[in-house]
């Protein structure tokens, strides 16, 4: 393949590539039953239809703030929306169970789509509990509560329990008052993205209730917790708080202490926050250090974040065994977003469900418009085959649909990753080449990231391998393995995958991050292709030794093209004055100067080349 050589130190922008296909709006593409999908490229997601599905003829009833008895008396608050009819018609429902607040959720009635930022200034990632007019429309009764402490619901929301909704029988009980309405048919689904998502799993791993019949988790945040890559996540905070830029916020208190805070004893409790008080990382951040200084502020984060200093595999964002789940489960992820990518491909290759029962979209990256309202269609055909017995045709469909990025096209899968992988190491060369052809020479790139308080510009080294005389595929899991040195004990590892096309136009195809602290390898667990850090105490770097760090980066599905280039971007922290940073998205800024030195030899991307068709 072809090989540019050019200048490899850089200054890198948050804002020089895209995260989401521009103009991009995914709709379903309706494919005959019987068809041959083998190897055929869809403009929209691919649907075989068998039988035809529910259809919208049904208008919306209204019941606000049902108060429903929990087993032990607090009563839940509870919007129903249901088909309105006269008689006795009953109806299968679909639960949507997460903290954002049910008000918010009702919004999807009336709410313009809004396109992920920076496309829109509007765009709130809290309203994701689904289609409400779409599933109601089709026969649907859609049941969406506030956990205990929420709203109008009684009792204390208590995220120690371990539970997204603050109860580990709550769903349960939902369930069970829900098929006992005159409006059910006793048969009951659930959907919803992210924090719905994960409840789903959650219901689903904690001996669910008989009538509960499937589940539709798109945009899932539960995983086995495997994924670890030792930085901690400010977008956590940013999204429970609603906030952006670095404002610190007053020293506001909620009820209840972090769970952490009860769970340590008190002097081990205040070592560690003392420990993180005096970290660079915290001390000259303003925001993080006012987390760490008002523990009732935010407990969730207090939690996080305190915990990211002595990471346990309790203390990883999931809150089920998804191992547990044997429903019928639909899951979900986009391309390029960090925070549900890892969870979804966890769950998808951990849960017991029978292989005939799940499926997998893999969809256009970054975050879909919310409200949520896209891939409704996909819902509703997923619950007419568990919750009406329509034989919708879902299930003679191949397991996985892809989006292919670089065509924007569709496509069936048979299984993760592909079994016609070819593995191929792409090797970063002397002063920015990137090829499959190793580099007859050695030697080392390098550069100097200033600690990000004193000079916010992010440096890099780049790596491209000029326009490519054929196109490639990339499709699977992909790691890249750095063999460098440090003039400091820690640093943190950022790496992008980009597609550039010859205007110089960039889409982000994947990313990759580590703590080089925690560069401890799980040998039991990790794959060439998924490298799994285990979460223990971070061990220092020895200061200018040479080491070989094994970074997971995301999965991704793309072609570049005959003409574009592969762009490898190494850096060490996030551009906190990009869009993106601007809007929370960041990891944690590591607070010191450090100088990294990338050995040129057997520094790799390892990627997943798809052997393309040249018929």
């Amino acid at each position: 393949m072809n090989m540019k050589k050019s200048g490899a130190h850089n200054i890198f922008s948050g804002d020089e590539y895209r995260i989401t296909v521009k103009g991009l709006d995914p709709v379903g593409e309706p494919v005959p039953y019987g068809t041959d999908v083998k190897g055929v490229y869809y403009d929209g997601y691919p649907q075989i239809i068998k039988q035809e599905g529910s259809k919208a003829i049904y208008e919306v009833k209204v019941e606000k703030d049902i108060m429903v008895p929990m087993c032990d008396g607090i009563r839940l608050a509870v919007d129903v929306y249901r088909p309105d009819v006269r008689g006795k018609k009953k109806f299968p429902a679909m639960l949507s169970f997460a903290f954002w607040g049910k008000e918010l959720q009702e919004m999807f009635r009336w709410y313009p789509r809004q396109r992920y930022n920076p496309d829109s200034p509007f765009w709130d990632g809290s309203m994701e509990a689904g289609d409400i007019n779409y599933v109601v429309n089709r026969g649907y009764v859609h049941v969406i509560p506030e956990p205990r402490g929420i709203g109008n619901s009684e009792g204390v929301y208590d995220r120690s329990s371990g539970s997204i909704v603050g109860s580990n029988t709550d769903n349960y009980d939902l369930i069970d008052w829900i098929i006992k309405q005159p409006w059910s048919d006793g048969n009951v689904g659930m959907m919803g993205s992210c924090a719905y998502a994960g409840q789903q799993l959650e219901t689903a791993s904690r001996a669910p209730h008989p009538n509960l019949k499937a589940i539709n988790p798109f945009e899932n945040i539960t995983g086995v917790g495997d994924h670890f890559h030792g930085i901690y996540d400010a977008l956590l905070f940013n999204i429970h708080a609603g906030r952006h830029g670095n404002d610190s916020g007053g020293g506001m208190q909620n009820a209840r202490l972090p769970p952490i805070m009860a769970s340590l004893p008190k002097e081990e409790l205040e070592a560690r926050v003392q420990e993180a008080l005096n970290h660079p990382d915290i001390k000259y951040n303003s925001k993080f250090y006012s987390l760490i200084k008002y523990p009732k502020k935010d407990p969730m984060s207090f939690d996080f974040l305190l915990a990211s200093f002595h990471p346990t595999p309790q203390h990883s964002y999931r809150t089920a065994d998804v191992r547990k789940v044997n429903l019928p489960t639909y899951l979900s992820c986009t391309w390029s977003w960090r925070l549900y990518i890892w969870a979804t491909f966890e769950s998808w290759e951990n849960i017991s469900t029978p292989e005939a029962n799940k499926k997998l979209m893999l969809m256009p990256p970054g975050s879909p418009d919310r409200p949520f309202v896209q891939y409704a269609d996909e819902t509703v055909r997923w619950h007419d085959h568990w919750l009406k017995g329509i034989d919708t045709g879902i299930l003679d469909e191949p397991p996985i649909k892809v989006f292919v990025m670089g065509i924007n096209k569709w496509r069936f899968e048979d299984e993760w990753p592909l079994a016609r992988t070819k593995w191929t190491k792409f090797y970063m060369h002397l002063k920015g080449g990137l090829s499959t052809d190793p580099p007859g020479e050695g030697g080392h790139d390098t550069f100097t990231q200033p600690a990000p308080y004193k000079d916010p510009t992010v440096y890099c080294l780049r790596y491209s391998t000029g326009p490519l005389d054929e196109d490639v595929e990339v499709t699977g899991p992909l790691a890249l393995y750095l063999e460098a040195s440090i003039d400091k004990d820690d640093t943190n590892w950022m790496a992008d995958l980009v597609d550039v096309d010859p205007e110089g136009n960039k889409q982000l195809i994947s990313q990759g991050y580590l703590k080089a602290a925690h560069r401890a390898l799980d040998k039991t667990t990790s794959k060439p292709y998924q490298p799994i850090h285990p979460r223990r105490d971070p061990v220092p770097v020895p200061p200018g030794e040479v080491i070989e760090y094994a970074i997971a980066m995301m999965p991704t599905s793309t072609i570049f093209q005959k003409g574009h280039a592969m762009e490898l971007i190494i850096r060490n922290q996030d551009d906190l004055l990009s869009t993106q940073g601007i809007w929370g998205v960041y990891l944690l800024p590591f607070m010191q100067t450090v100088t990294h030195n990338i050995q040129i030899g057997h520094s790799h991307l390892l990627l997943p080349v798809i052997p393309m068709d040249k018929s």
